[in-house]
């Protein structure tokens, strides 16, 4: 039996990356099942991000767009994916194309007997601060909130649907992914691990080492840390 498969991904001033990754999640998708939805959030975009998915959504007329009217966060993104979804499995990337969705089919081919396929990046193509302050994050994260996996930074997510869809997720920050992989881990133990590529972004830049970002983040995974203190 063919399993149905939902892909999600958040835009945040991606428009030079949306014609590729839409392409390629239809195509790597269908390979995999003939059951696909894909659905892109366009998370308050300044630059022609909008525009864009919806010159695409002539080539695919049954992609769903949801849309922001301001930028809410990564967390939101997520969030407003994830409520959009309405197959048996969900994956989720980025859309800033630092991951690619040839490496999808190593997910898929892994979710049989678990609940969740997550990747590690195999290396980070970052400067060096960033491969730095990244790893330190990836062991604190670890070590404060007791999670799972090797990289919660890693957004190539295979997730089975009922389970992800039953999760009550607040954050709008990046803080978002140790939310998830935390309230993932309270409803099962059926983790499962893969290495994937990461690459250097092709268009725009990142927004998640401002300073705004960083404080936002830092003070929603504190309040992480005090909600999920009986579980730690």
């Amino acid at each position: 039996m063919n399993h149905g498969l939902s892909i999600f991904m958040p835009f945040y001033n991606d428009a030079g990356t949306v014609r590729r990754m839409i392409t390629e999640a239809h195509y790597y998708g269908n390979k995999l099942t003939d059951d696909l939805e894909i659905i892109a959030v366009n998370d308050g975009s300044r630059d022609h991000t909008l525009r864009e998915l919806k010159q695409i959504r002539k080539q695919f007329p049954k992609l769903k767009i949801v849309f922001h009217k301001k930028n809410r966060g990564y967390g939101a993104a997520l969030r407003s994916g994830i409520a959009n979804t309405t197959k048996q499995w969900v994956f989720y990337t980025d859309g800033d194309a630092q991951y690619h969705f040839d490496e999808l089919e190593k997910l898929w081919l892994m979710r049989h007997d678990c609940d969740v396929v997550n990747g590690y990046k195999l290396h980070r193509s970052d400067n060096l601060m960033r491969k730095v302050v990244g790893s330190l994050y990836s062991r604190i994260i670890k070590k404060i909130f007791n999670t799972p996996i090797t990289d919660v930074d890693c957004d190539f997510r295979l997730i089975r649907g009922e389970i992800l869809r039953s999760l009550e997720l607040h954050c709008n920050s990046g803080a978002i992914t140790v939310e998830l992989v935390k309230k993932l881990h309270m409803k099962t133990n059926k983790f499962k691990e893969v290495g994937v590529n990461h690459y250097s972004r092709e268009y725009g830049r990142s927004t998640f080492f401002t300073p705004v970002n960083i404080f936002r983040t830092v003070r929603e995974e504190f309040s992480l840390r005090k909600e999920f203190r009986r579980e730690l």
